[in-house]
C-alpha cells in the first residue's frame, strides 16, 4: 500500500504540473503558472525524503501552499470561486495527507 500511496501522490504531481505547462503555453509566461509547476516538483521531490516524518509535514504545507494556489486561480481567472470545486481538492489533499500519514509513516 505504501509504493501505491507514493504512486498516486506521484501521479497528482506530474497531473499538476502539465496542468500548469500548459497554463503557460496558453497563457504566456505567469507567475501563477509557474507557482504551480514548482509546487508539483516540490512534491516530487519530497517524495525521495529519507525521513518520514518530513515528508508528511512537508506535503501538507504543499497541499496547502497549492489550494491556495488553486484558490487564488480561481479568483483571477473567474471572478468568483465555485466552492464545490474547492471542497472536492481540499477532499483528495486531506486523503493523500491521511494515506502518507497511515502507509508512509
Amino acid at each position: 500500500m505504501t509504493v501505491l500511496t507514493y504512486v498516486v501522490i506521484g501521479v497528482y504531481a506530474v497531473l499538476t504540473g502539465i496542468a500548469g505547462m500548459v497554463q503557460w503555453k496558453e497563457t504566456g509566461f505567469q507567475v501563477r503558472s509557474l507557482l504551480f509547476v514548482a509546487v508539483a516538483g516540490g512534491i516530487m521531490v519530497t517524495l525521495f525524503l529519507p525521513n518520514k516524518n518530513m515528508i508528511l509535514i512537508l506535503l501538507i504545507v504543499i497541499f496547502l501552499v497549492l489550494h491556495m494556489l488553486a484558490i487564488a486561480e480561481g479568483m483571477m481567472k473567474n471572478g468568483k470561486l465555485t466552492y464545490s470545486h474547492h471542497i472536492i481538492r481540499l477532499i483528495v489533499h486531506l486523503i493523500l495527507v491521511l494515506l502518507v500519514f497511515k502507509f508512509i509513516k
